[in-house]
């Protein structure tokens, strides 16, 4: 039976991990791990096995640095987009996506967003199968400094807010990316701005109040996104379909 690959980018902070487990574990929980292959994108092979489909995880990396282990990942993706496997990437996974297959991926000019946030859907998004039975506005986990500046040729971009235009996109009809962290629930939020503000000037977070400590202030916006889940909740079931789709065939 096929197997949906989880393509680990990088490691959650000390304080998440002690909390969570090894980063995967988030997705893990979510999806289930009687179904998933975790291989680790900075050191393991990336077999070209017939995967059902492949969840490309956030990094604390940068895309644009183009250190071996992700100009491998582009190449091993662009394999697998041409045997027609479905692709989903988180945050980092989102932007490497873009960088793949022809987008541009920058430091953020309006700096870090961090905490529980709003997003909207596009009239692209509105139809897309990763937002099924998703409202138009919803909260989302959202943690990056980076953002997707341009999207690849023919990519849709399907949500997006008052911090940037591109929050997710979707190339063709089996390549998903969202800058925000489905995996995530509220105690990983809560320890991830816990080490992030420790480690991060306050001006590099993205409407920051000058009456109140930024840690508050981000700790204050934390809630469940159950909404956001449900993307990758969706993909799974996208993927799921495909597969049984394919063997009845």
């Amino acid at each position: 039976m096929k197997s949906i690959l989880i393509l680990k980018t990088g490691e959650l902070p000390r304080r998440v991990t002690e909390n969570l487990g090894p980063y995967e574990c988030a997705f893990l929980n979510v999806i289930g791990d009687e179904r998933c292959v975790v291989v680790d994108a900075r050191k393991d092979e990336l077999p070209d096995t017939e995967w059902a489909g492949i969840i490309i995880t956030g990094s604390p990396a940068s895309t644009y640095e183009r250190d071996a282990w992700i100009v491998r990942s582009e190449d091993f993706l662009r394999r697998a987009a041409d045997r027609s496997v479905p692709l989903y990437g988180v945050c980092f996974g989102h932007q490497l996506l873009a960088q793949t297959f022809g987008g541009k991926v920058e430091k953020c000019p309006r700096g870090w967003e961090l905490g529980t946030v709003a997003v909207t859907q596009t009239a692209h998004g509105k139809a897309n199968p990763l937002f099924s039975s998703v409202p138009e506005t919803f909260v989302a986990q959202m943690s990056h400094g980076d953002v997707v500046t341009e999207l690849p040729p023919r990519a849709v971009a399907l949500l997006e807010n008052d911090h940037w235009p591109y929050q997710a996109f979707a190339l063709g009809e089996r390549i998903w990316a969202t800058q925000f962290h489905p995996e995530f629930t509220p105690q990983i939020m809560s320890d991830l701005i816990h080490s992030l503000t420790s480690a991060l000037s306050p001006e590099v977070f993205h409407r920051r109040p000058e009456s109140q400590p930024v840690q508050d202030w981000l700790l204050g916006t934390v809630r469940e996104a159950p909404v956001a889940r449900r993307c990758l909740e969706n993909f799974v079931a996208i993927v799921e379909k495909w597969k049984h789709g394919f063997a009845e065939s």
